[in-house]
């Protein structure tokens, strides 16, 4: 470490520093530390840019336990194909809370997948069927990839269907997850990738329900991680109402979750969700408690989850000496 100087690391820095494995243990002991009410986190900001079909976030939080703070700047442009960039991405500022000081500036779209993936990984240990080992996964981009390797550490796969709006997409991704060693079968329609699936994960953008009540078994949890702004949902809303249903937080899911259409429309209320992820992970109230039971983990991402990572990595970035010592202030 360098006095009063602040740290840069670039996404193929981070890369070498962080995996999904040490990232599943801080997610959730950071929610673990949520529940027990020793963060703090405002919630998201939005800067909505209609006319240019995208938006910025602002996330910042604080966690007691490892002191320190951070913010993430994140836009969600999904036309971003056209400039050659990705539709998300992001920077992290990580700070020292005692006096302010920007400890490191580094990249955070790489963090936000693998923080997420993690977080789903941590939803399904404690509300998926212990013996799960069917995967459906409805979409198939980057956040899927990080979803499926965070699931692979704690169940025993045996099989992974995959579902995308393009048939190179999904080939490119079985591609890709070959190096976990598992059945990865390209699915033609949504259907057929959740029905008898034990685990079905949805990372699509959509705008309208596609994953229909009457195809999941009894038992299913579902991972909803796409809907991530106003009027986005991937589930029949008549899930959510015979679901336990788990979000990450109130303010959040409530205007941006899988939960929001079915709120504003009357379908189901507060009272139908159950309980937020840290009172689970911190044993305030229950996960799964039959094999019967229809669950879902309504992710929206929380910026603790950002805190945590990025100060895993910063001390992996000194211990190992990488990255760049810049004065900054």
């Amino acid at each position: 470490m360098t006095k009063n100087k602040t740290l840069i690391l670039d996404k193929k820095s981070i890369e070498s520093l962080i995996d999904i494995k040490n990232s599943i243990k801080v997610i959730e002991d950071t929610f673990r530390e949520y529940g027990m009410g020793k963060v703090l986190m405002p919630a998201k900001t939005y800067l909505d840019l209609k006319k240019y079909s995208g938006d910025f976030r602002a996330m910042p939080a604080y966690i007691e336990t490892i002191d320190k703070c951070a913010i993430k700047w994140v836009n969600v442009h999904p036309e971003n194909k056209k400039f050659h960039l990705p539709s998300v991405m992001a920077v992290i500022i990580l700070s020292d809370p005692v006096n302010g000081m920007p400890l490191c500036i580094m990249e955070g779209g790489y963090i936000t997948c693998i923080r997420t993936g993690a977080a789903g990984g941590v939803a399904a240990k404690y509300l998926a069927r212990k013996d799960s080992e069917i995967i459906g996964m409805v979409g198939c981009g980057a956040q899927a990839r990080t979803q499926l390797l965070a699931l692979n550490m704690i169940f025993k796969i045996k099989e992974v269907k995959v579902w995308g709006n393009e048939k190179a997409l999904v080939l490119n991704f079985i591609k890709d997850m070959k190096k976990l060693n598992l059945k990865l079968i390209h699915t033609e329609k949504i259907e057929d990738c959740v029905r008898e699936s034990d685990i079905v994960v949805t990372t699509t953008p959509s705008r309208k329900p596609i994953v229909m009540l009457e195809w999941l078994k009894k038992g299913t949890h579902i991972n909803a991680i796409g809907a991530d702004a106003k009027g986005k949902q991937e589930l029949d809303p008549v899930i959510l109402k015979n679901a336990k249903v788990v979000i990450d937080s109130w303010e959040q899911a409530s205007h941006s979750g899988e939960i929001n259409v079915a709120l504003s429309k009357g379908i189901i209320s507060k009272k139908d969700i159950f309980a937020d992820i840290g009172e689970v992970v911190s044993g305030k109230k229950k996960g799964r408690t039959n094999n019967n039971e229809l669950t879902v983990f309504d992710s929206t991402g929380l910026a603790i989850q950002d805190v945590a990572v990025a100060n895993l990595i910063y001390q992996a970035a000194i211990r190992k000496k990488i990255g760049r010592w810049i004065e900054l202030v």
